[in-house]
């Protein structure tokens, strides 16, 4: 979107939300665990970036800088969203042209939740060090990036389940897709499958 501060936890967040099955994913622990996927995504970029780790107090801090955008705007307008899509195939309109109306008025409101995401993303990544460490081992990065993931699980008082677990390995298989699964896995605290 040409309207969009370009910046680079936004660029990861596409690339990781379009990896396969970690939109799902993120939309899994939204649903169940009242996780805000941007707040997953920035914990998975400061480790995956090499920003390091985050503290349960820093996160909170974080999390409460973006509180009444993501309550007063973002989930408004996902619900507005929400809403048009499920009133709009329930409706009858007497001409040709209602149902592509719907879908635009959809179209536009998905397109309001995608900018007041930005916003939040841009807050979010305002709260990292400046610049990361791409040249640290991936391992480390991926230590940090499930420990941050950890930091968030207690900061929304989660203890994760294996579903949790996951949603986790998926949305970190996306962000470290030259890692193997099975690594990723076991950096989760995924028990070996029994398909091995």
């Amino acid at each position: 979107m040409s309207d969009f501060l370009p910046h680079p936890f936004w660029n990861f967040s596409l690339e990781v939300y379009g990896g396969d099955g970690a939109a799902r994913a993120c939309l899994d622990l939204q649903e169940r665990r009242a996780a805000d996927v941007n707040v997953l995504l920035y914990c998975a970029w400061l480790g995956a970036s090499g920003r390091g780790t985050v503290t349960v107090e820093k996160l909170r801090a974080v999390i409460a800088d973006i509180a009444r955008w993501q309550t007063e705007i973002i989930q408004p307008v996902r619900a507005l969203r929400q809403k048009i899509k499920t009133l709009g195939g329930a409706t009858t309109g007497s001409g040709a042209d209602f149902p592509a109306q719907v879908e635009a008025a959809r179209r536009k409101a998905a397109e309001a939740e995608l900018a007041a995401e930005h916003v939040e993303q841009l807050v979010l990544a305002a709260h990292a060090p400046f610049s990361g460490d791409r040249d640290k081992p991936v391992r480390d990065r991926l230590r940090a990036a499930v420990g941050n993931l950890g930091v968030y699980a207690v900061c929304l008082g989660v203890t994760p389940d294996d579903r949790d677990r996951e949603a986790i390995a998926t949305i970190l298989a996306a962000a470290f897709p030259v890692t193997p699964r099975f690594e990723v896995e076991r950096a989760v605290g995924l028990r070996a499958s029994s398909a091995a």
